[in-house]
């Protein structure tokens, strides 16, 4: 699969480049939204469990993540006075299942995590022209949604938790017409577990939290009002 989204994004960027002529007009200026969708590839996660209620223990174990899908609307600026500059808000979504994972204590675990990402980006790219080569960071949060079954437990359990997330891109933006362009793009993506180590374990507390970073390929379109 990661083959073919790559292939796939190769095979935009050429038509996208042998179709449009270079000297088409730009309104790289103003405000915009856009719509993207990619595919993510060397994912990696690890779970943290933590029981400080009955039994006090922080176990972490790295557990077999799959790629998944992912898609995305954003909602941005260039001010005519920062044109080198964009600044925009992006919501995500990704769903990716983890596989049935052998615990080093013993037992599997299996499941999947839901990821809403709410994203603040900022991106310095080349205004002049018809191709704009791009760099970006990203700062928000990730609310998860992890549903898990464990044969050492004997049962299933959840946790939902809204956790500290980064990211950086890099692309290309190709214009196709005076108001739409086309983002071919990579990023890194982390969405990072809350570290609860300075906790008062006098108080009932326990649950599982999740670190999740992986890559990404993304297509997307823009639209300049």
């Amino acid at each position: 699969m990661k083959k073919v989204a790559r292939s796939f994004a190769v095979f935009i960027f050429v038509i996208a480049v042998s179709v449009f002529p270079l000297n088409t007009a730009s309104a790289q200026l103003g405000w915009y939204v856009g719509v993207f969708g990619g595919y993510t590839f060397s994912p990696d996660a690890s779970l943290r469990y933590s029981d400080y209620n009955y039994y006090y223990y922080d176990y972490k174990y790295d557990v077999n993540v799959q790629e998944t899908w992912v898609f995305g609307v954003k909602f941005g600026i260039t001010p005519p006075v920062l044109k080198y500059f964009s600044f925009e808000f992006e919501f995500s979504h990704l769903n990716p299942d983890i596989d049935r994972t052998t615990l080093p204590r013993g037992g599997t675990v299996e499941g999947d995590v839901k990821f809403n990402n709410f994203m603040f980006n900022a991106i310095a790219k080349y205004p002049q022209g018809k191709i704009h080569p791009y760099i970006g960071a990203g700062l928000g949060f990730s609310s998860f949604d992890l549903s898990l079954s464990s044969t050492s437990a004997t049962r299933s359990f959840s946790n939902d938790d809204t956790v500290f997330a980064w990211q950086i891109l890099l692309g290309v933006e190709i214009d196709l017409t005076n108001n739409l362009s086309m983002d071919i793009g990579y990023r890194y993506f982390a969405a990072e577990a809350n570290d609860d180590n300075d906790h008062d374990y006098y108080y009932e507390y326990y649950g599982t939290q999740i670190d999740y970073k992986t890559s990404m390929v993304t297509l997307g379109l823009k639209y300049r009002f």
